[in-house]
């Protein structure tokens, strides 16, 4: 059995952050542990407050979690300040995996969650970064999604993968400096949870094999999961996987 160490926000609808985590890790048949960073009060129609953890209990979880478990992949998401980043380095500085950093800057259903600051301290140590184009755009100044991928490997130096829900449906790879493209149906259509089941899927193919192996896997498994949407509440449809 292998083990995935999810580190993000509690999302009280379940339908992203830490909850669809779990869901995701599940599925692909791995054991899920989860460190929260923040509080958050949202549906799925709505983010209301983040209220960030404070950084002493980020690592004494980390510190208990590492006593019991050996992790073969970790995927970072929500961030809400200088100070969780801080107490997240330490963390992924003890970590020999893959580490992957999903910048969740904004919730789906608007407002915000993480912070630009947080996320550019921690890119160095990460092994790949998710942003979507939106948020891409926020860490560099390229407005073409190959050459911005390409400056933000440059600037930070982990890989990056440029998720493609805002480019037709086209994934965007910078591995190590080589771009290449993962294509695959896009639907259209409000979701909730999205990016944090691609980034986790992404973590547990990257414990299975490289990362080229490792996008292709996640995105095919996104979009099943999407097609599994369910309609729960008012709000957005919740990405099922």
């Amino acid at each position: 059995m292998k083990f995935i160490l999810t580190i993000s926000a509690l999302d009280p609808s379940g339908g992203a952050g830490v909850s669809a985590d779990i869901k995701t890790v599940k599925a692909i048949g791995f054991h899920p542990c989860s460190i929260i960073t923040a509080l958050t009060t949202q549906n799925a129609r709505k983010l209301c407050n983040v209220y960030p953890v404070p950084p002493e209990l980020i690592k004494e979880q980390f510190s208990l979690l590492l006593e019991d478990f050996e992790f073969s992949a970790v995927k970072i998401g929500v961030i809400p300040n200088l100070e969780v980043a801080k107490a997240v380095m330490d963390c992924m500085k003890k970590l020999e995996c893959p580490k992957v950093l999903d910048p969740v800057l904004n919730a789906s259903v608007g407002g915000k969650l993480g912070d630009k600051s947080a996320y550019e301290l921690l890119m160095p140590e990460a092994s790949v970064i998710t942003p979507n184009y939106s948020e891409a755009r926020i860490f560099g100044l390229k407005e073409d999604p190959e050459e911005l991928a390409l400056e933000i490997f440059n600037k930070y130096g982990c890989s990056v993968v440029i998720t493609g829900g805002e480019l037709k449906g086209k994934d965007v790879v910078c591995e190590r400096g080589k771009i290449y493209f993962v294509d695959a149906e896009l639907i259209t259509g409000s979701f909730h949870g999205t990016g944090c089941v691609y980034s986790s899927a992404l973590a547990c193919y990257l414990a299975m094999g490289d990362l080229e192996f490792a996008v292709r896997k996640a995105r095919i498994f996104v979009l099943e999961s999407v097609k599994r949407g369910l309609r729960l509440g008012m709000g957005r449809f919740f990405v099922n996987p």
